[in-house]
């Protein structure tokens, strides 16, 4: 079904003003029993749904909603880039609570970092997305309850990050040292000072990307996601100043690139 479906729920409206939601959901029956959950919860009223990021950001341009429940990974985008897109262009924009499989460590902090109010998984019992939902009411984070102190732990996490590659820059200055690559006349980052800029988790994606693996090889290999893989990889292209992972590879080979091993 390609149609934008728009329900009129027939619940009556509460001095409240229950909150307007939107599902977007690509499957067709999780979509209904997720309906008809949230009506059964008081202060909640879907009045609409979707099966695509596109469908979903047409609707939000053209209908109120104070909450969109958003399936992180639909055909034509994920939930993440949508969760940007609403914040971007609608005014005032609606919460978001992101829906998933499973919740990767990676995938929930981009998604809070985006400005989504929660992250709920596909399996949880109906009184636990009650609850959530209840709580996002109050104000809290709409979180499996075993999530929120790992979410504490990324964040302050990504601070350390954030921080140890601001010093970086702050004590290496800009990046000086220059070459000139045999390919092109283009004038690129030494490798030495580029790969000091890598966190982490972008050295391992960098090993991996050298060795010719896929974005879904790789992202086995590290546990992480295929979306997360290829932010990392833009970040990876962007510090050697390359416009693809062929370049990337090319680059490290005539830059000696055996020099860079894995620890």
């Amino acid at each position: 079904m390609n149609s934008i479906i728009t329900l009129h729920s027939s619940k009556i409206a509460s001095t409240d003003h229950p909150l307007q939601v939107m599902i977007v959901d690509d499957h067709e029956l999780f979509r209904h029993g997720l309906r008809d959950l949230i009506n059964s919860i008081e202060g909640f009223q879907v009045v609409a749904e979707a099966e695509s990021c596109n469908q979903a950001l047409t609707l939000a341009k053209h209908t109120h909603f104070d909450l969109v429940m958003l399936d992180m990974y639909l055909q034509d985008g994920n939930g993440i880039q949508v969760t940007h897109q609403l914040r971007q262009e609608i005014t005032p924009s609606p919460r978001v609570i992101i829906l998933s499989a499973m919740i990767f460590d990676d995938t929930l902090l981009d998604a809070i970092l985006a400005g989504a109010h929660g992250y709920l998984t596909k399996d949880m019992a109906t009184g636990e997305i009650t609850n959530a939902l209840l709580r996002f009411r109050q104000g809290e984070l709409a979180l499996p309850p075993s999530t929120t102190t790992n979410l504490i732990h990324l964040l302050v996490q990504k601070y350390q990050e954030v921080i140890a590659e601001l010093t970086t820059y702050h004590q290496g200055g800009t990046l000086s040292a220059k070459i000139s690559s045999p390919q092109s006349n283009q004038v690129i980052p030494a490798l030495s000072k580029v790969v000091s800029l890598l966190t982490p988790q972008e050295s391992k994606v960098f090993q991996f990307l050298r060795l010719g693996q896929s974005n879904k090889q790789i992202a086995t290999q590290l546990s992480i996601s295929p979306y997360t893989v290829g932010k990392h990889i833009q970040n990876i292209l962007r510090k050697l100043g390359v416009a693809n992972r062929t370049q990337a590879v090319a680059y490290t080979s005539f830059e000696g690139g055996d020099s860079f091993k894995e620890e």
